[in-house]
């Protein structure tokens, strides 16, 4: 029996063969029936963890750790266009990264995301 691999703040490690793939600057999220509203998902690629949200059918992209701890917000709580981290209550809007509860000034990355045949790609510039 192996042990799974955990970094700090319980993130799992993925391996690089599960990791997603960046085509031209942009990397595949799935299809846009498999994320149904008011839930997350974390995208993983070489170099980034990706948050990628479902609001009522229109899918949003942040960076996927809160600013206070880097613990992912795919795990938190969705509410409307709003998440809040699981660990500390950090609380951000999904459309512009703003910190709504925590620390004032504060941003999360946000990335562009475009649905194209019922596929998610997320711009990764």
């Amino acid at each position: 029996m192996t042990k799974e691999k955990t970094s700090p703040f319980g993130v799992d490690y993925v391996s690089p063969k599960n990791r997603a793939k960046v085509v031209g600057g942009r990397v595949y999220a799935g299809q846009s029936t498999e994320l149904p509203p008011g839930k997350a998902k974390a995208i993983i690629t070489d170099k980034i963890r990706i948050a990628l949200f479902n609001v009522d059918g229109e899918f949003f992209a942040v960076k996927d750790a809160c600013p206070h701890a880097e613990y992912p917000l795919s795990k938190g709580i969705v509410e409307g266009g709003q998440v809040t981290c699981a660990s500390h209550s950090w609380k951000f809007d999904i459309k512009t990264g703003e910190c709504l509860r925590g620390e004032s000034g504060v941003f999360i990355r946000t990335f562009s995301v475009v649905v194209e045949n019922n596929e998610i790609w997320v711009d990764l510039s």
